[in-house]
């Protein structure tokens, strides 16, 4: 088995964005804890990464538990900010902690866990299974056959080896029903650095027998691979919920009645089928896009990305949130002031970086020539600018209007008393000016009118694909 949690070292790459990694037992404080909601008007979220709480799907942001919250922070005019659990083990103790408000990760209410939090209303209902694999060439035997060969009843798991983790109501479970029944269930005890996906995969590649899943994920995690079993229970039905701590008072009831509102209504179902009966086509895009090993692919371009990244000394997630912002990660897209391929290469300036003719269709090439434009872009404003803090920016809304255009608006900083290398509220604000004008028709002014609402959006848009990207691959990615 250490083999096995070698290789899952190599690939899973799950930390905690903007904060340090916690340590993996941390005690709950005994003082009042504010939450983010009630000081600075955002809900910090603990979230786990896999296909039906969060992941990245071509580019995007997804995952039923994702949109619940980004749904509720809508509604009540909140940031969301997002905070991927290395370790689902240790989600309590990290909202108990105060890293985050609220705890979004399918937890089922169970006894042990109300003495440490307070949950919501239930979001779904659910019940615990046996994930197991199917005998090969299943299909061509008799039920009769193939029932001799799967566990079919939760007393035939004596003898046994389950694998599951030590804080899950799994564990707990199974304890459970080997004493009440007095069964010999061996119950190994997963490394927390092995999230549910890989878990899953373990059963399917055969390099363990079972493991216990709440049956709505076991159905998905079915879809992706057909050789699963996923029909025999260990429960009756139980409640999955959200967890706040318990002194968040006024968060709990700001959740407790939104759920109670939302809960039955045809948007609400939307999103639950979207991920718990996905059709065919969406799994097929799922199991192509969603690396389960890695758990940090962003696309099937990220090794030309970190290649030439590299060359310009920028993190290679900035490249791949440019791209998706382009073309949606499509090396064949065209736009019609003829811009082309996955970054949206001008010809001309393609061919200023070497890439002529229909290689800039060629993903590898498109990228080389954009990181060539990037390069020239980055090489002037790391000149320029003396506080580097605010670079990145400068050179996306120059890659997007025009270098011209943001050398006026920082002209016009300087004319207006501005910080001219500050991006928000300064550079910015002259690049937004630009299509009025009193502004274009300034003297410092050599490029005329710009629409800057556009770079300046492209600039927002850009770096909140980016700050995703991080997160989900984690800080050093």
């Amino acid at each position: 088995m250490s083999k096995i949690y070698f290789l899952v070292a190599v690939f899973v790459v799950i930390f905690f964005t903007q904060c340090d990694t916690p340590q993996p037992f941390l005690e709950a404080q005994d003082e009042v804890i504010p939450t983010q909601v009630e000081t600075h008007g955002k809900l910090v979220a603990l979230i786990d990464n896999n296909i039906s709480s969060y992941y990245i799907y071509k580019g995007q942001p997804r995952g039923f538990e994702y949109d619940l919250l980004k749904w509720f922070c809508q509604d009540h005019d909140l940031q969301l900010e997002l905070k991927i659990v290395p370790h689902f083990d240790f989600i309590l103790d990290s909202l108990k902690s105060g890293i985050g408000d609220v705890a979004a990760a399918n937890l089922t209410i169970t006894k042990e866990r109300l003495e440490r939090v307070r949950f919501t209303p239930f979001l779904t209902k659910t019940r615990q299974v046996i994930v197991q694999r199917l005998p090969a060439h299943h299909y061509r035997l008799s039920k009769r056959e193939l029932n001799s060969y799967l566990i079919n009843d939760v007393l035939e798991l004596d003898g046994k080896v389950v694998h599951v983790h030590k804080e899950s109501a799994f564990y707990k479970r199974l304890s459970n029903i080997a004493n009440e029944n007095g069964l010999d269930i061996q119950i190994a005890e997963v490394d927390p650095d092995i999230d549910t996906d890989l878990l899953v995969k373990m059963v399917a590649d055969g390099l363990i027998d079972y493991t216990i899943l709440d049956e709505n994920i076991a159905r998905l995690q079915a879809g992706l691979y057909k050789n699963l079993h996923v029909e025999t229970p260990v429960s009756l039905t139980q409640a999955i919920s959200w967890a706040v701590r318990k002194d968040s008072d006024s968060l709990h009831l700001l959740l407790s009645n939104w759920i109670e509102e939302k809960r039955d209504s045809r948007k609400f179902n939307a999103i639950y089928r979207k991920y718990f009966h996905p059709t065919k086509a969406t799994l097929a895009d799922i199991q192509s896009n969603f690396n389960l090993q890695s758990g940090g692919k962003i696309s099937e371009f990220d090794t030309y990305f970190k290649t030439h990244a590299a060359s310009i000394s920028v993190d290679w997630r900035l490249l791949a949130a440019l791209a998706y912002h382009e073309s949606r990660f499509n090396p064949e897209a065209t736009s019609p002031f003829g811009a082309a391929g996955l970054m949206q290469v001008v010809p001309n300036t393609a061919a200023r970086f070497g890439v002529e003719g229909d290689e800039i269709f060629n993903p590898e090439r498109n990228v080389a020539a954009a990181v060539g434009f990037l390069g020239y872009l980055y090489n002037y404003w790391r000149k320029k600018l003396e506080d580097h803090s605010d670079v990145d920016k400068f050179v996306l809304a120059s890659y997007n209007a025009g270098l011209g255009h943001v050398i006026d608006a920082r002209n016009l900083a300087a004319s207006f008393n501005l910080d001219t290398d500050q991006w928000h509220g300064n550079v910015e604000q002259m690049l937004l000016n630009k299509s009025n004008a009193t502004y274009y028709n300034h003297p410092v002014v050599k490029n005329g009118y710009c629409r800057g609402s556009e770079p300046v959006n492209y600039v927002n848009r850009v770096l909140g694909y980016y700050n995703q990207y991080v997160m989900f691959t984690g800080e050093d990615s």
